[in-house]
């Protein structure tokens, strides 16, 4: 490995070594993935029901993965499953009061992080740099499908 790639890598592993430092106490990353993506579809109305289904499609992990998850939310208080009205084969989540309390905080932590990035990196060098790692993140999917064709790697499952 030349320089270059060993700074990338070093680079890119600094990342999920801080998201494993800092959380938010009681909620795994999984859980808060699974909060936001209800939030962005509820667009923010708690009595919003979102079905499973939904969930599932938005976060592209099997049922089981969700259906997991939405049971520890639900211990946690954060979240609550109940039959849908119109179609009772149907399960639909909502937020209970302090799922929607919770989701405030994060929702200003989140964005008082942001402000404070672009802050001290400035707005063109944060579009510049979102730029770039979506065209990383876009390459590195295509090789990695490559290298999926080649029998080199398997993705993963459950």
């Amino acid at each position: 490995m030349n320089q270059l790639e060993e700074e990338l890598l070093r680079t890119l592993h600094q990342f999920p070594k801080l998201r494993s430092e800092f959380s938010i106490p009681g909620i795994s990353r999984g859980k808060l993935m699974l909060m936001s993506a209800a939030w962005e579809i509820s667009q923010g109305d708690a009595s919003r029901g979102i079905r499973v289904s939904e969930l599932v499609a938005r976060l592209e992990i099997p049922a089981s993965g969700v259906s997991r998850l939405l049971k520890g939310l639900e211990e946690d208080g954060i979240l609550k499953r109940s039959l849908d009205p119109k179609d009772r084969r149907t399960t639909l989540v909502t937020f209970t009061e302090e799922g929607v309390d919770t989701m405030r905080k994060c929702i200003v932590m989140v964005g008082d992080m942001l402000d404070s990035i672009i802050a001290g990196m400035g707005e063109e060098k944060v579009q510049a740099l979102c730029s770039l790692l979506d065209e990383l993140y876009s390459l590195s999917a295509s090789v990695l499908r490559a290298q999926e064709k080649k029998g080199f790697l398997k993705r993963e499952t459950e």
